[in-house]
C-alpha cells in the first residue's frame, strides 16, 4: 500500500504582517513626533494650516505620538489583510490542487494534469491536450517553493518559462482565422478587465477553453492561443 505524503501548503508569508505592523507603527510615530514642529511651521509660513493638521495640533503632545502609533498598526494590519486576500493561496496534494485568489478558487484533480510551469509571474497548470487547467498570478510565493510543491507530490513540473510562448498572438477583432463565437467572447472579457471583474473573465476564459483557445492579457493586450480539441 502506497502511503500519501501530507499536502503542502503556500501563503503569504506571515512575516509580512510584522513587517506590515511594525512598519506602521513606526510610521505613526514618526508622524506624532513630527506634528508640532511641522504645524509650528505651517502656521508661520502657509496663509492657511490644512484641516487635518490642524486637527492634529489640537491635541495634546503627550496623546499625539500614541494615537498616530495606533492610526499607524491599524493601517499596516488593513494593508496586510488587502495583500493577503489578493495573493496566491495554494495546496498541492498527491491527488489534486487547490488554488485561491482574489475570490476565485479552483480544484484540479492529480489526474488532468500533464504539465505545471511559470508564465512569467503566473502558475498555470494544463492537460494532455496542452489545454490550460488553471493560470493565477503568483508572484507573492517564491517561485523554488512552488516547484519543489509540485515535485514533491509528483506533479510534472517545466522548469522552462512559458513552454507555449510562441504560439501565443495578440487578438485583434476581426482577424481571420478567429471563429466569431470567439471574438464575441474576448469582447467581454476585454469589458470584464476594464470593469475590473475577475469572476466574470475566468468564466469566460473557461467558454474559451471548451472551444479550444487560451487566452491571457500582456500590457493591456490580450493574447490567444489556438488548441486542436481532440475529436
Amino acid at each position: 500500500m502506497t502511503s500519501k505524503s501530507a499536502p503542502t501548503e503556500l501563503r503569504f508569508s506571515a512575516v509580512w504582517l510584522w513587517l506590515f505592523a511594525f512598519g506602521g507603527l513606526a510610521l505613526g510615530c514618526g508622524i506624532g513626533f513630527a506634528v508640532p514642529p511641522v504645524g509650528g511651521w505651517a502656521v508661520d509660513t502657509l496663509p492657511s494650516v490644512p484641516g487635518p493638521l490642524e486637527l492634529a495640533m489640537t491635541i495634546s503632545p503627550v496623546w499625539l505620538v500614541p494615537i498616530a502609533a495606533v492610526v499607524g498598526l491599524l493601517a499596516g494590519l488593513t494593508l496586510f489583510d488587502a495583500a493577503r486576500k489578493e495573493s496566491l493561496a495554494l495546496i498541492v496534494a498527491d491527488d489534486h490542487v487547490e488554488l485561491s485568489k482574489d475570490r476565485r478558487e479552483k480544484y484540479v484533480p492529480r489526474a488532468q494534469v500533464d504539465a505545471v510551469f511559470r508564465e512569467a509571474g503566473d502558475l498555470v497548470l494544463v492537460d494532455r491536450n496542452r489545454l490550460r487547467l488553471a493560470r493565477f498570478g503568483a508572484s507573492d510565493l517564491g517561485r523554488r517553493k512552488i516547484a519543489a510543491a509540485f515535485r514533491k507530490h509528483g506533479y510534472p513540473w517545466l522548469d522552462r518559462d512559458d513552454p507555449f510562448g510562441v504560439e501565443f498572438a495578440r487578438w485583434l477583432d476581426g482577424m481571420p482565422g478567429v471563429d466569431e463565437d470567439v471574438n464575441v467572447l474576448l469582447r467581454a472579457r476585454r469589458r470584464a478587465i476594464a470593469d475590473k471583474k475577475p469572476l466574470i473573465i475566468e468564466e469566460v476564459d473557461e467558454k474559451l477553453i471548451a472551444l479550444g483557445v487560451d487566452v491571457r492579457e500582456r500590457k493591456g493586450e490580450q493574447l490567444i492561443r489556438t488548441v486542436q480539441r481532440p475529436s
